[in-house]
Formats: structure tokens, sequence, C-alpha cells
């Protein structure tokens, strides 16, 4: 047989096997397929993702990195962006614990927000500690504490976590404690995409910018994107924070706030929306998820079982990774 014959076969080869594979991963995952139908109007390629939302959900099936946890870990992520980068200001941690009803809400004379460490949406903004409602407080604290974040929608990482209930200084003193959330994507160590969130405390209103803070005509599904808004003083300090802190991963979005002309780090988050951002046009998906190599991923550098090694062989040969 040719050369070329032989090429052409292994390479179907490998992909009618991807496709089988997928089939699989359609049914094992049958939550997630609906969850991805019902949201993107077509069925995912788990086995060999290409556009972003599509591989988001190939890191939710395959790649538990175990990097992830500290950095959805809401406290140790401030330990992270502390060590690697000393200059980046860090919202300040008044108190931590285990039990919320232990809170010091009688020392607390700033604004602040209490948070759970180990998921999202688990915080209550408090502008006016006088008039905090404590009791409400320990008892949504207490509630998220009990929940194991994540399950539904298969974030793995966060089941990691220790959890714990911490307080936090809030931010954006210049912006009515109010501040504009900047969102860095990293692909393969470069910002590649930005988000700008302002005004949540009324709308949301969104913006949606490449790394020079050029506007990108996109819509992300009913979320009101037409926010126009100059670039932060810091953005090129974000970018170097951003690009500095996400170096050693294939994806993570690196989120900043900025006060007085200085950047503020956020958080980390690894699964963006879970995976269900409705890009419109379409095809802006398949854009940003081609910047995205999941070769170098944790669970395909690290190849941590013989099917690890099989599944990249097959992704390499059917063309969708280089060697």
């Amino acid at each position: 047989m040719a050369p070329g014959a032989k090429a052409w076969l292994k390479r179907n080869s490998a992909r009618a096997s991807l496709l089988l594979l997928n089939a699989a991963l359609l049914v094992r995952y049958r939550r997630l397929t609906q969850r991805f139908l019902k949201r993107m109007r077509h069925l995912p390629n788990f086995a060999a993702p290409v556009t972003f939302t599509e591989k988001i959900h190939w890191r939710k099936i395959f790649d538990d990195d175990p990097r992830f946890a500290g950095l959805l870990d809401k406290i140790e992520s401030k330990e992270i962006v502390r060590k690697r980068l000393p200059w980046l200001a860090v919202p300040k941690v008044l108190w931590q614990g285990d039990d919320p009803s232990q809170i010091p809400f009688d020392d607390l004379n700033v604004p602040y927000a209490v948070k759970c460490n180990h998921g999202c949406a688990m915080n209550v903004i408090v502008r006016y500690p006088a008039s905090a409602d404590r009791e409400a407080i320990i008892a949504g604290m207490a509630a998220h504490l009990a929940q194991t974040y994540g399950t539904r929608k298969l974030e793995r990482s966060y089941a990691h976590i220790r959890r714990r209930v911490f307080v936090e200084a809030l931010v954006g003193k210049d912006q009515d404690y109010d501040p504009v959330d900047y969102k860095l994507c990293v692909l393969a160590g470069r910002v590649e995409y930005i988000v700008v969130v302002a005004f949540r405390s009324t709308a949301k209103n969104t913006g949606h910018l490449d790394r020079d803070w050029r506007p990108l005509n996109i819509v992300q599904g009913a979320i009101d994107s037409s926010l126009e808004i100059p670039p932060p003083k810091s953005l090129a300090r974000m970018i170097e924070a951003a690009e500095a802190l996400g170096s050693e991963f294939d994806m993570v979005r690196v989120d900043f706030y900025e006060e007085e002309g200085e950047p503020i780090f956020g958080e980390f988050t690894v699964y963006p929306r879970s995976g269900l951002l409705q890009f419109d046009p379409a095809s802006f998906d398949g854009e940003l998820g081609a910047h995205w190599d999941i070769g170098a991923s944790g669970y395909l550098s690290r190849l941590p079982s013989r099917f690890a090694r099989r599944y990249k062989a097959m992704l390499v040969a059917a063309g969708y990774l280089d060697i």
C-alpha cells in the first residue's frame, strides 16, 4: 500500500474511533449532552472538541487537574497570586473559619463581603456594616457550606476544596463599591479575549474586546453586550499579570478589578459559564477554540493511564492534535 494511502487509512480509522468514543460519551454524560444541546442547539463533540465551549466540556470530563482546586479556592488562590506576583494587589481577608456563627461582626467596620471559598454566587455584600443582617448571613453561609458545589454540572475540582467561610474587604471605593469586572481569558499563555462586566447591582451590562481593547462584534446569549467603556488605566498590567498567572495552563480566565488606577486580583475561573456560552455569531466559538491547545492540558501532558496514551495517539492520528 502506498504511504499516502496508509496515512489516509490511519487518519480515517482514528476519526472513526473518535466518533464511536463520542457516541459513548454523549450517552455516559447525557445530562451534559442535554444541557449543551438545549443551549447550543447542536450535539457536542466531547471526544475531539474544536470549539471553546466543547473544550470546556472536554476539560470537565477528562481533565481533573489537581491544580484547579487551588485556583478555584477563593482563599488559596489569593496565596497563589501573592507568591507568584507580590506586586499585584489582592483583596484583604478580614476573617476566615469553618463556622459562620463565629464571624466577628462587631469588629467589622468597613464595607465587606462574606463568602464561601468553594463555589460561585456564595456571597453577601455588606456596604453598611452597622445594618448587616447577621442571622441571615450566618444561615446563608451555613447552607452554602453544606453544599458540594459543581456536582450537577460536573465541575469536579470544586469538590476537592476544603470548605470555609471568609470575610473580605470590599474593593472599588472610588466606584461606590460596585467596581467594573475585567475578565481576561488566557489561552496558551496569551490573553486572547476580554469580557467586561459593569453595573452589576442594577443590570448586567457586558462588553467583549480583544487584548488591544478593540470591540468584538459578538453577543453572548440574552446578556446585554452593548457596553462601551474606555480601557482601564492598568490594562497593560492586567494583561501582564494574567499571562504570568496563566502561563502554566492550557486555558484559564483571570478576573480583575481596578481601584485608583491599580489592578486588583479578583479570582480564577477554569469552567467559564460551565461551557454554555452562546456566542453570536457562533463562528467566534470556533475562533476562540482554535487558540486552545488541549494537548497542553494536564491530562494529555501527564498521560496518567493506558487509555490516556491511546486516546492521545488517536487525536494525533486524526489530525486534532500536533505531536
